[in-house]
């Protein structure tokens, strides 16, 4: 029985154990410690652009619109501050620069010549003065005054100003001629270059050693008795020396009037053409004299007699003279003195007077007779002594008028550049620029907005060409030298002036 018991004890015992194993479930592993997720670091705020990068953004736009879609453009902005270049597309390439090329003669006549240079022309007697007659030939000696116009009211009156002068000496007759002499400046006048066809019209007018009224008159058109009848042309001022053809007729009524004039170079022919319609109002254009030297004397001839000094004698060019009086033989009665330098180009700038810059060109060339040719060849060593790089330009005139001139946008920006170095220089040619809405060719750009008042400038114009140039005074102070040039468009002139107040306005508000 104990040995039962015993038996029943262990199996028992048995079953407890493997009981209690297996209630005991196996101990899992802990799982791998996993750090926690690490928030991601922000991104830094993207850095504005800076003033370069707006100002290249807002150019950029406005020369990729279609009005540039045919063009060659060269724009150039340098800080006149910094000396840094701020802009620059197609900067070295050679275009046409039109009469943008006469910011470059002011700046070499300003620096070879000084603001206040004045040509200087002299009336000279071949004989003596005796009882009130002059018994001999009266001689006017020029070097290119330019000035004896009504763009300088006081040089206007020049002619009458000699007369008086002279019947203040008790002259009262003068028994010889009244001769131009015009040898100090080579003859034709014209730039190297010109279109024939630019000859005859006002911006084509010869420049000469003798020069009065631009050597420009006016032609006038009013309609005749009746349709079909020749119409009324007059010319003047009366010493003209032009031989007129008259080929118009008076149109009827209420028909659009016309007016062409055509002159082969070297000739005295005018031929006019067109329609004046009857009953209608006269029409005008303006012609360049053929020979400025006779207009000039006898413009001079009629002062005199004007104010009661009888002249026996004809208005006469030195060169139709078999036996030419020689000035330096005679007696000096009267030294005239042109309006000074700063004048002539606050007027050349303003107006684009062609004839202002071929003056100033001659004038360079100190020796005598001078020539376009080596005026031209003092212009590029006068540039050249200013730091300007000679292989930026060419230049056959001083106008601009010539389509052999090609000029860089950084040539124009370092020749202002150069004239802001110089303290003279740059006020002088400030004082002449034009200014945005002031008078001249840029009086009616950019008034009324921030840009007026604030950018001096030259623009330049002919066919399928555009260009300015000059500085600008931003909003924050900092001066701007600039150039725009445009060649091979196929848009109206205007269309690209429109485009180009559009870069300046952006400039003018440009941030330091």
């Amino acid at each position: 029985m104990i040995r039962n018991s015993r038996l029943r004890a262990c199996a028992l015992g048995a079953v407890l154990v493997a009981g209690g194993c297996a209630a005991r479930p196996p101990v899992a592993a802990a799982p791998p410690s996993v750090p926690p997720p690490v928030a991601a670091a922000e991104a830094p705020p993207p850095a504005p652009p800076t003033r370069l990068e707006t100002l290249a953004a807002s150019v950029d736009g406005v020369l990729a619109t279609s009005t540039f879609s045919r063009a060659t453009v060269g724009f150039v902005v340098r800080s006149l501050d910094t000396g840094e270049t701020l802009y620059s597309r197609n900067g070295h390439t050679w275009l046409v620069p039109a009469s943008t090329m006469k910011v470059m003669t002011t700046v070499a006549a300003a620096s070879r010549l000084g603001w206040d240079f004045r040509f200087e022309t002299r009336l000279v007697a071949t004989g003596p003065i005796l009882k009130g007659v002059l018994d001999g030939d009266l001689i006017v000696v020029g070097t290119g005054d330019p000035t004896i116009n009504r763009h300088h009211p006081d040089r206007a009156s020049t002619f009458d100003d000699w007369a008086r002068a002279l019947k203040a000496r008790g002259i009262q007759r003068i028994n010889g001629h009244i001769i131009g002499d015009d040898s100090l400046v080579e003859a034709p006048g014209w730039g190297i270059g010109w279109a024939w066809d630019d000859l005859v019209e006002a911006y084509g007018a010869a420049m000469s050693a003798l020069q009065y009224n631009e050597n420009v008159a006016t032609v006038t058109m009013g309609p005749g008795i009746t349709p079909g009848a020749p119409p009324v042309v007059y010319v003047s001022p009366s010493n003209h020396g032009l031989l007129v053809d008259v080929q118009a007729t008076t149109s009827a009524e209420g028909t659009a009037p016309s007016l062409v004039v055509a002159r082969q170079p070297g000739t005295r022919i005018l031929e006019v053409r067109g329609q004046a319609p009857w009953g209608g109002a006269a029409v005008s254009t303006t012609v360049a004299v053929a020979n400025p030297t006779i207009y000039f004397t006898g413009e001079l001839r009629q002062a005199l007699l004007r104010h009661g000094i009888a002249v026996d004698g004809t208005a006469v060019d030195i060169d139709q003279e078999s036996d030419r009086a020689r000035a330096s033989e005679g007696t000096v009665l009267l030294v005239d003195q042109s309006a000074p330098l700063r004048d002539i180009a606050t007027e050349m700038l303003a107006w684009s007077i062609n004839l202002y810059a071929e003056s100033l060109v001659v004038a360079l060339d100190r020796t005598a007779p001078g020539g376009t040719a080596e005026g031209v060849a003092m212009l590029r060593q006068v540039l050249d002594d200013l730091g300007v790089p000679a292989g930026g330009y060419t230049t056959r005139d001083g106008s601009g008028l010539s389509r052999n001139d090609y000029m860089s946008a950084d040539t124009l920006v370092a020749a202002l550049a150069a004239a802001w170095r110089d303290p003279v220089l740059r006020d002088g040619l400030l004082q002449v620029l034009p200014v945005t809405g002031g008078p001249g060719m840029l009086e009616r750009r950019l008034t009324g907005t921030p840009a007026a008042g604030r950018v001096h400038a030259k623009s330049g114009s002919m066919s399928n060409v555009r260009g300015l140039t000059g500085i600008v005074e931003t909003a924050a102070g900092e001066s701007l030298a600039f150039a725009f040039l445009a060649n091979g468009f196929d848009v109206r002139g205007a269309e690209i002036d429109e485009r180009v107040d559009a870069l300046l306005l952006t400039l003018v508000a440009l941030p330091r």
